[in-house]
């Protein structure tokens, strides 16, 4: 009985470390993908595409709300200072 019982708490000990590590992979995944596409808008800003197609396909490509390609477009303008 106690075996069955010292199973079962390893299983849910794996679980939740499974669990921890997918959240950890899925918080990198999505910083790396921010920093994609405020380098996107940064390109097209040099690339002197107006702000409004760059708005635009940030929308389309990366399936954004109007802010949030307002917003890195803001954010690519800085990433082009540096």
């Amino acid at each position: 009985m106690s075996s069955a019982i010292g199973r079962e708490l390893l299983r849910g000990i794996q679980s939740g470390m499974q669990e921890m590590e997918q959240e950890r992979v899925n918080d990198e995944v999505f910083q790396i993908q921010q920093m994609d596409i405020t380098r996107a808008a940064a390109a097209l800003l040099d690339a002197n595409v107006e702000e409004e197609n760059i708005e635009r396909l940030l929308c389309k490509y990366w399936d954004l709300r109007p802010s949030e390609a307002h917003r890195f477009i803001r954010e690519g303008e800085e990433e082009r200072k540096i």
